[in-house]
């Protein structure tokens, strides 16, 4: 269980009226231009389902433009929300079904060490679902179950077509014995079509012997409301002020971070690490035990929206020190929101968007030797160049955005009804 926040434990960032201002303007401007583009945007003339395991708000927003675009959409959801998951259900008044749904937990033991509990989803009623709302065109998300159901629906209507949405990375899928890639060899016979949200999806679907020709790119979108568009201040020179996003657990790395963090304030005591952790969870207290006189850490606890908004404002570069994420929403926010990262080798994001040295830096985080050598470099760029390096690592993100995702993924369902 985590440990509960204590008095004084939160601190409240605050949100200039200037940034709220700034941020409604560039939301309004962009839901303007959008609602021009969907006006003259051709609607495709099919019905699609989408099914996935529960609505994230960054897949929300996704498939709000995906609605826009077809005639009909359908999100099947094994389950509201997920067990583990700090936020309300929020389907942003998409055309949402529960199915009926059995869930197992099991324990993911991943060779970094780390251990995690997995939720597993069998949607029992997938393929009367599909009967009764004949698709023209599935998205099944993930290589499993549900995307096997669907498959087998498909042996009834042959004129339908399946497009698995993977959303996986070679390092996450490392673990995976030899019998899930059976699995999978049999699943990918029943598909249709394969997305792949990065490079490393790309390649571990190539390594399933999956054509060039099936692949297509369907990307994470980011929500514009948790990002950060106002102005910065120029950061001071002897004092990084670092933002974490996510939960306080062994897969993010955080501790190991934390502690090569403190380790190299220890060996630099004329300069300062603010270290401010966005997130709630069970390492916490140890990561609270590591504060030192010029090793500063702030705990947050869980942020909404504007939380976020003002946690991007407030900092001068993010931090994402995962040991294992199939993509890693928050390096992209964080550099939409002018902030360069300091990310882990083994996040998908981090490898598709972080250039070393210019928009970020890269470090492997089960090695504290190479954590504190991207923290040496993080630490001794100077305030003018800090600037600079967001400036790059906002213009890197600027063409993600639940416009392009709903593009992309529509262009791939043209290509079908043009079939």
């Amino acid at each position: 269980m985590s440990k509960p926040l204590q008095k004084g434990d939160v601190k409240t960032l605050p949100v200039a009226p200037a940034t709220e201002q700034s941020a409604n303007r560039v939301s309004g401007e962009s839901c303007e231009l959008s609602d021009k583009r969907h006006d003259e945007a051709e609607i495709i003339d099919v019905d699609v389902v989408l099914l996935t395991n529960y609505l994230r708000r960054h897949h929300m927003v996704a498939f709000q433009e995906i609605q826009k675009r077809v005639r009909k959409l359908t999100v099947l959801l094994s389950v509201p929300m997920e067990p583990d998951r700090d936020w309300e259900a929020d389907w942003g008044g998409l055309d949402v079904v529960v199915q009926k749904n059995r869930m197992f937990t099991a324990k993911w033991k991943h060779p970094m060490g780390f251990s995690e509990q997995n939720y597993i989803h069998i949607p029992t009623d997938t393929t009367s679902q599909l009967k009764r709302l004949n698709p023209d065109v599935i998205l099944s998300y993930e290589m499993g179950m549900r995307t096997l159901l669907c498959s087998a629906y498909r042996l009834f209507r042959s004129q339908c077509r399946l497009i698995m949405v993977g959303n996986m990375s070679e390092h996450v899928e490392s673990e995976r014995g030899l019998g899930r890639r059976l699995f999978r060899n049999i699943i990918k016979r029943g598909c249709d079509f394969f997305t792949y949200n990065g490079p490393s999806c790309r390649r571990y679907l190539k390594s399933l012997m999956i054509s060039d020709e099936k692949l297509h790119h369907f990307p994470y979108c980011i929500d514009e409301d948790a990002v950060y568009r106002g102005p910065r201040e120029t950061p001071h020179p002897t004092k990084r002020k670092m933002i974490y996003c996510g939960s306080l657990s062994s897969r993010k790395g955080i501790l190991e971070f934390a502690n090569a963090a403190r380790q190299w304030c220890a060996a630099n005591p004329a300069q300062t690490i603010e270290l401010n952790l966005a997130g709630t969870g069970d390492l916490q207290q140890k990561i609270s035990d590591l504060s030192s006189e010029n090793f500063v850490v702030n705990f947050l606890g869980n942020c909404d929206l504007a939380g976020l908004r003002a946690a991007y404002q407030n900092a001068d570069l993010c931090v994402f020190p995962s040991l294992a994420d199939e993509w890693g929403l928050v390096p992209i926010e964080a550099m939409a929101s002018g902030l360069p990262v300091l990310g882990s080798f083994y996040a998908q994001s981090v490898e598709a968007y972080v250039i070393e040295g210019e928009t970020g830096w890269v470090f492997r985080p089960d090695e504290r030797s190479m954590i504190q050598a991207a923290i040496d470099r993080a630490m001794k760029v100077q305030p003018d160049e800090l600037l600079q390096m967001g400036g790059a690592a906002k213009a890197a993100v600027s063409g993600i955005s639940p416009t392009t995702s709903a593009d992309n993924i529509c262009q791939l369902i043209k290509r079908i009804v043009s079939n």
